[in-house]
């Protein structure tokens, strides 16, 4: 028995391609010649069949190769299977048996509008949840789609579950082609959300199993991308670039904002909020640093969502990722922020005049880098065996909208009075691993080693010697000076 492919030049589709077949010849049953086609779902035009098979130069071969030696894979083992049973198999028999195979295959798995009407059930059940949640939903799905229109192919279960190796290899190579290339980090992201949709899958029945996806390496980065206390107060005190009555600007990323007060006390503040956009990143970034907010919350925060509780002062909030509420302290920058915004203002409205989280992350590196935050950071990541950005850049350049969120849980740790549960309280994390990854080593910290073993604390022997030996040394004026002194300490008793 032989196999071998067959393209039909007397058929053709709208586009004028030719449908490959899979062609089986051998003996029948009664033993004359026979021969059945199996087709493929491929269809080519001439040129891109050449020497017996898919030519290398074809749209999609990859992807095309795959699925003509997936049908040749099994009709391979249907052959080989049925010597093993001690039968003579003949092209009908071998067709037949390759139908039944496709057949269970569909029983096991269901065909790939299933998979979709799947992930349409899935959505479903989630978009109730957070914004946040939803939001995550939502980027896998256009990752799929963007995948499978890459592939000229429909997704299928039986592509992601019963050829996992295949998908993930084929899914990775994919983001990886992609300008800039994902990260290795990201890809972990994406099939970790992945799983969610196929446990969804299984749990209905859709699946018998969920397929078990190998997660890539990463580097494990110690420094993460933060502003120090000093530069929350750089930025802070920085006014060059806010709005003031007659100051003129000339430079061309700089516009003004106008927002109408609606408040009974809009009178007293002008009856509009005007500042400049760099201003309003400035601050937004500064009112992150300090509360630990997402800026995926800062288009959601109005006036009346900040309540301050009698005696205390804490702003209160409900998290759009994880829907849940969290309460931080008002500190010095936050409250004179809040109070600079919400002046004027109903309660209803929002604390922040609107922009897009695009224009903020751009902003912010253009502003960062006029006021001169030049300090040198790595922030490497693996992109499939490569290890990329390597070299040190300035902070402006790698800073954005999450790096306001890193910067409040790095300097609440920092201050010492407060261990990870609590602060963990405060920034909404439920696991300690994900808490962790927000937890930055920077070179102030190793810095902090050089403490060790320091002769700063000495025994009562130690100080009376060291206080003699520089007593001894001082000029006779300056130890009358020294001992007066020490009387007046003595007389304070």
């Amino acid at each position: 028995m032989k196999t071998s492919l067959k393209l039909n030049k007397r058929q053709s589709n709208s586009d004028g391609l030719h449908p490959l077949y899979v062609r089986i010849r051998g003996k029948s049953s009664k033993g004359k010649d026979s021969e059945v086609s199996i087709y493929s779902g491929i269809d080519l035009s001439p040129k891109q069949f050449s020497g017996g098979g898919i030519s290398n130069k074809t749209p999609n071969y990859t992807d095309k190769n795959r699925r003509l030696n997936s049908i040749l894979d099994d009709v391979e083992r249907i052959i080989s299977q049925t010597i093993e049973d001690g039968l003579e198999p003949n092209p009908q028999y071998v067709k037949k048996q390759f139908e039944d195979l496709q057949r269970q295959k569909q029983e096991i798995t269901p065909d790939y509008t299933s998979f979709w009407k799947g992930f349409e059930e899935y959505f479903e059940t989630k978009k109730h949840r957070s914004r946040g949640y939803v939001k995550t939903i939502i980027t896998l799905r256009n990752r799929l789609e963007d995948f499978q229109n890459h592939r000229g192919t429909k997704i299928t279960y039986d592509y992601v579950v019963n050829k996992t190796i295949l998908f993930q290899n084929e899914f990775q190579n994919y983001l990886w082609s992609l300008e800039p290339p994902r990260t290795n980090g990201y890809i972990n992201k994406t099939f970790e959300n992945l799983r969610g949709f196929l446990h969804f899958s299984k749990e209905l029945g859709y699946i018998e199993k969920k397929p078990k996806f190998q997660k890539l390496d990463t580097i494990d980065r110690e420094e993460k991308i933060y502003l120090y206390k000093d530069e929350v107060f750089k930025l802070y005190n920085s006014t060059k670039w806010d709005f003031k009555k007659g100051k003129s600007f000339s430079k061309e990323n700089i516009y003004i904002i106008e927002e109408t007060l609606l408040g009974t006390r809009k009178n007293e503040f002008g009856g509009v909020l005007r500042v400049t956009n760099w201003e309003l990143i400035k601050d937004v970034f500064l009112f992150m640093c300090s509360i630990g907010c997402r800026h995926s919350d800062i288009p959601f925060f109005r006036v009346k969502d900040f309540q301050f509780e009698k005696d205390k002062e804490f702003f209160t909030w409900t998290q759009q990722k994880t829907d849940s509420p969290v309460s931080v302290p008002v500190n010095f920058i936050s409250g004179n922020i809040f109070k600079k915004y919400s002046g004027g203002k109903k309660l209803d409205q929002t604390l922040f005049p609107k922009l897009s989280n695009q224009k903020f992350n751009k902003g912010l590196k253009l502003l960062l880098e006029d006021l001169g935050f030049n300090r040198l950071v790595t922030y490497p990541k693996k992109v499939g065996s490569k290890t990329i950005d390597t070299d040190p850049k300035y902070l402006y350049q790698m800073i954005s909208s999450h790096s306001g969120r890193r910067t409040f849980i790095k300097n609440m740790i920092d201050q010492g009075n407060m261990d990870y549960q609590t602060i963990m309280r405060m920034s909404g994390h439920k696991t300690i691993s994900e808490f962790l990854k927000y937890v930055s080593v920077s070179p102030k910290d190793l810095e902090k080693g050089r403490g060790l073993y320091s002769p700063d604390e000495k025994s009562d022997d130690s100080m009376l010697k060291e206080v003699t030996d520089t007593f001894e040394n001082l000029s006779k004026d300056n130890k009358r000076m020294v001992l007066q002194f020490m009387k007046s300490i003595e007389n304070l008793k």
